[in-house]
């Protein structure tokens, strides 16, 4: 795979953004989402990450060690760790205009103390429960351009797509978000929508779609 320095990304990202990231292992996907993550607290923005698969005890280790400072700007309200049985899937049920709520519940949050919203939301879980055709209309829901005053990374497990047999799923979902990142042992690429092809996915993440 290509590799690409996302430094100017990560400190460039604009307000309204709804990206997407697609990832072949938890190594590779923190590799990018905490430089993503730690950006944003640099430039004055609380920080909420909705974990699939991780606890949040592990998120909050990842963060330390990717030099975030957890434990103040926890207690401070600074960061928000949700997990996705409270966030996306609640009871079974996904409601896509609760999630988007949640969201703007976070966004008021924040702006009352003065910050903007840099967010990660995991979404593997959509996979895992067998909500695809849920996942999409939330994705769709929120456009490829946010409504919100927030920065968001939707991450996707890729192997966890294949596995599950979802690979028609992933060009629907580069469709739905601004840029794509597409990360693996080997290096990662940013690309936008429009220049992703399927033969390209399949030639960068050695899977058949």
């Amino acid at each position: 795979m290509q590799s690409e320095d996302l430094s100017s990304y990560f400190t460039g990202v604009q307000t309204h953004s709804h990206d997407i990231l697609f990832y072949d292992s938890i190594e590779t996907k923190n590799r990018i989402i905490y430089s993503y993550l730690a950006a944003g607290l640099r430039q004055v923005e609380g920080l909420v990450y909705v974990c699939s698969e991780e606890k949040p005890k592990q998120i909050e280790a990842g963060m330390a060690a990717h030099g975030i400072e957890v434990e103040p700007n926890l207690k401070a309200g600074n960061i928000a760790i949700h997990t996705w049985d409270e966030w996306y899937i609640v009871n079974g049920s996904v409601d896509p205009y609760r999630i988007i709520n949640n969201w703007n519940e976070e966004v008021a949050r924040l702006r009352s103390r003065g910050l903007g919203l840099r967010a990660v939301g995991d979404v593997t879980c959509f996979f895992i429960q067998d909500k695809v055709r849920e996942l999409l209309r939330y994705e769709y829901s929120l456009h490829k351009i946010l409504t919100l005053p927030m920065k968001v990374i939707c991450s996707y497990n890729l192997k966890t797509i294949v596995d599950k047999g979802y690979t028609d799923a992933i060009m629907p979902l580069v469709r739905a978000h601004g840029k794509a990142i597409f990360t693996a042992e080997g290096g990662s690429i940013l690309l936008e929508p429009q220049d992703v092809e399927a033969s390209d996915l399949e030639k960068l993440l050695d899977i058949e779609i």
